[in-house]
């Protein structure tokens, strides 16, 4: 995956889930030419506890998001 493609989707993402911004995403290439692109961060709930949290981006070749899911 390109480096400019790489950073708009995740300029993308950090908008939407600030709770990853600036952590470095892991990338797995999928069939069709699309990725996976997995960002791993800390979000904090109402009484301060750390709430892991996973987003999962699957994107095409061009930098577009096809769906974006999150987890904790």
């Amino acid at each position: 995956m390109d480096k400019s493609i790489l950073n708009k989707v995740c300029q993308q993402v950090y908008s939407r889930h600030p709770e990853v911004r600036n952590t470095q995403p892991a990338i797995t290439e999928q069939e069709d030419g699309k990725f996976l692109v997995i960002f791993t961060g800390t979000a904090f709930g109402a009484n301060g506890k750390p709430i892991p949290r996973t987003i999962r981006a699957v994107v095409d070749a061009n930098g577009k998001v096809i769906k974006l899911s999150s987890s904790r």
